[in-house]
């Protein structure tokens, strides 16, 4: 039987990380809401480097607003997907979805700064995602086969 302690487990947080550069491995992404009723991708990643670190997860969230776009293609191409072979798409559309999956699987280096979020609540604030000079680049083209990933709605 397991026992939960209420008070021990209502204080964990997720792991707020030191400032630095992370070397993950995308391990899935999923559609979800904020809140605010803003449709968002979550990806979750885990940490391959530095070493006391490995193995523990990070994730991101990417609103899909006009304005946040810039950190859904910079993540991508920080997984070495090179989408400058694609037209413009929908956000909602299969092909953006099948975009997405093919970083499952992928390097890329994370660059976390801490910061506090609207209610003053540390938390980890991925600035800038690069890529893997270690690991090939996928060229994406419309209508491209996509390698499996795992997908979430």
């Amino acid at each position: 039987m397991t026992i939960m302690n209420w008070e021990k487990e209502s204080q964990k947080q997720n792991p707020i990380y030191p400032e630095g550069t992370y070397k993950v491995k995308i391990s899935k992404v999923e559609r979800v809401t904020a809140s605010t009723g803003t449709p968002q991708l979550r990806w979750y990643a885990s940490i391959l480097d530095p070493a006391e670190h490995v193995g523990r997860s990070m994730v991101v969230h990417t609103p899909l607003t006009e304005k946040a776009l810039w950190k859904v293609a910079s993540l991508i191409h920080g997984c070495s997907v090179n989408t400058a072979k694609l037209s413009n798409m929908d956000t909602s559309s299969e092909l953006f979805d099948k975009v997405c999956k093919t970083c499952v699987g992928r390097n890329s280096f994370w660059r976390n700064v801490p910061s506090a979020d609207n209610k003053g609540n540390p938390r980890n604030d991925i600035i800038q995602f690069l890529q893997d000079t270690n690991q090939d680049i996928i060229d994406f083209v419309d209508g491209g086969d996509v390698p499996d990933g795992e997908w979430k709605e």
